[in-house]
């Protein structure tokens, strides 16, 4: 977990996250959009960590 909180990926992703929720909530952003945002950052965030745990040696 704690290589995960290091990961630029991670932090980007959240960052995804984050800003999709500020910009609905201003009304930037339609909700399609923002689920949109959200959903690459949560892909982002995952495929990482699915990417991460499949190279580590067993």
């Amino acid at each position: 977990m704690d290589k995960l909180l290091r990961s630029k990926t991670f932090w980007t992703g959240v960052a995804t996250i984050a800003a999709a929720g500020t910009g609905y909530a201003e009304g930037v952003l339609a909700a399609g959009d923002a689920l949109q945002a959200v959903s690459t950052g949560l892909i982002g965030i995952f495929l990482r960590l699915a990417i991460a745990k499949g190279l580590a040696p067993r």
